[in-house]
Parts: structure tokens; sequence; C-alpha cells
């Protein structure tokens, strides 16, 4: 995974034209998703039309040969040295192939008669011995589309340990660079608190991970942020309720109830340690916006919403 990571961004600089212009709602994307059997690795950016023809027949020529011949190929590239100045002359191409020891799946979709957005994706199965039908790109493409229409920057359902949490706050240090000092602050202060807030308070699956969805938008200078957990259904309604009570202080009430619980604390520990909640009202240039949706399982999602 890691070595078929690597080569997909590698592929963005080798082919790709970074930085999207005016007229251009879309950007570059990198995705990494996990079903029951495979892992899949997509990434989209934008290439200029005129290298599409080269880049289609490496890709094509990698896909029309069987394992004997695409290490032949392989080997000869290496001996003749044939090296271009975008790269490994299909090096990389050949390497996933070989390692996935499946096709690349791929499509250019003309942006301008200049440019157009690359997909490619990659297939690494959990097991060699499995045979279901693999997802399509087009999926990747219906994804990138909703993200775009809801103005997210990054997406990510999972396991909130640290070692995944350090990657998305690195990620969106990235996105929010451009902004002044004092609002980086703020926008990743209450960051940190919606993530800890998964990994604090979801509720753990069989397996021992804080499992929830976390996501990042852009829209007009504002940041908006989106957690969502499951809790037990015994702890809604005092959750809502203190909630609700957040919202109805203005931010000098805010502030003062900030070093209350400083002092002395919650009232209720066990479903308030520490001073989260709080934290993010005081910061949020909106009302916390929250809900509860129901599973199948007893589980409540509860999705907790702000906006800087």
């Amino acid at each position: 995974m890691s070595f078929l990571m690597i080569e997909s961004f590698q592929n963005i600089l080798r082919y790709g034209v970074l930085g999207r212009k005016e007229n251009e709602t879309s950007g570059e994307i990198f995705m990494v998703r996990k079903t029951s059997s495979s892992y899949y690795i997509t990434t989209g950016n934008f290439v200029s039309n005129d290298n599409i023809a080269p880049m289609r027949e490496k890709l094509e020529r990698v896909n029309s040969l069987d394992a004997e011949d695409l290490k032949k190929l392989f080997l000869e590239t290496l001996q003749n040295k044939k090296i271009s100045q975008q790269g490994g002359a299909g090096l990389g191409f050949m390497e996933m192939v070989r390692k996935t020891k499946e096709k690349l799946d791929f499509d250019f979709v003309e942006i301008s008669p200049e440019r157009s957005f690359f997909y490619f994706q990659l297939r690494l199965k959990d097991r060699e011995d499995d045979n279901s039908p693999s997802i399509g790109i087009q999926q990747a493409k219906e994804l990138k589309q909703i993200m775009e229409t809801n103005k997210k920057i990054i997406a990510m359902k999972g396991d909130f340990n640290r070692s995944a949490v350090n990657p998305i706050l690195s990620m969106a240090q990235n996105n929010i660079e451009s902004n002044s000092l004092k609002t980086q602050k703020t926008i990743y202060h209450v960051l940190v608190e919606m993530l800890q807030n998964i990994a604090k308070h979801a509720d753990i699956d069989s397996l021992g991970r804080h499992i929830g969805l976390f996501s990042l938008g852009y829209d007009e200078g504002i940041f908006a942020m989106s957690a969502t957990n499951g809790i037990q259904k015994d702890k809604c309604e005092k959750l809502e309720n203190y909630i609700n009570s957040l919202n109805s202080k203005s931010k000098e009430e805010l502030d003062e109830y900030y070093k209350n619980v400083l002092r002395n604390g919650h009232d209720d520990e066990s479903i308030f340690s520490g001073l989260g909640l709080i934290d993010i009202a005081r910061d949020s240039i909106e009302k916390i916006d929250f809900d509860f949706q129901e599973t199948e399982n007893n589980i409540i999602n509860f999705t907790l919403s702000a906006k800087v």
C-alpha cells in the first residue's frame, strides 16, 4: 500500500498540471478506500491535452500484457534507460500492475481545449483468492462530485486513533495556510477539538476502534467542520440539553462559563469531561449544529457541526 500510494502521488507530479484555473470547479483529488476484500487508491489531476496520447499509449500497453511480458518490458526499459523528461517511460505504471496483479483503471475527461482531468485508480486485493468484481472508477467520479457540490475539501471515515488523526491535521493545515495566523489558529483549534471528540466519545466497536466520520469544507471564506460518531442512546438527552444551553449563551457568557468549568469542573464529568464543546461554541461564528440518528443496533449517530 505504501509503495502504491507513493507511486500514485508521483504520477501527479510526473504528468500533472498543478493548480486549477478560475473557470474550473474541480481540483486535484486523492482517495483511499477499503471494502471487505480490497483497497482502492484513486487520484485525479489536471493534465495537458498534448500529453494524453502518450499517456494513454503507456497505460493501454501495460494493461494489454500478461505477467511474463510485462516483466520483460520492465527489464528492457531499465536496461535501455528509456527515461523521459516526465519520469520513467511508464516504469511506474508497470510496477503498479506487477504489484497489484490488476489492470489500471483510468479515464480522461476534457475540461477545456488545453486541459483534461485524469482519473487513475488502483485495486489491491486483501486476499489473492478474492474474485469479487472491482469497483469501477465511475464511483470515484461520483464521490468527487458529491464533495464538490457540498464544498468539501477533506473527508474521512474510519478509526480515529492517534495515527489516523495526525495526517488529517497535516492535510487541514496545508489547506488553511493562506488565511491569517489568527484565523489559522482558530480553525486548527476547532479542528483538534472535533477530532478529539470522536476519539474520546465514539462508541467502540468489536475490534476496539473509535469509528467516526469527519469532513472539512470551505466556501466563501468560511470553513465548515463536521464530525459524526456513535454514542449510547441513554447519553443523547443530556448531550442535547448541554449543547442547547451552550447555544443559548452569548460570547461573553461562554467565556465566563469556560472559566468556571476550568476552575470547578463539570457537574457531570461522565458525559462532559474537558472543555471541548465550550471551546467549539466560543470559536464558532454560528451556533453549534447537531443531530442524532438512530441505527439498527441501537447506537445513535451523533453529528456535530461548526463554522469558523
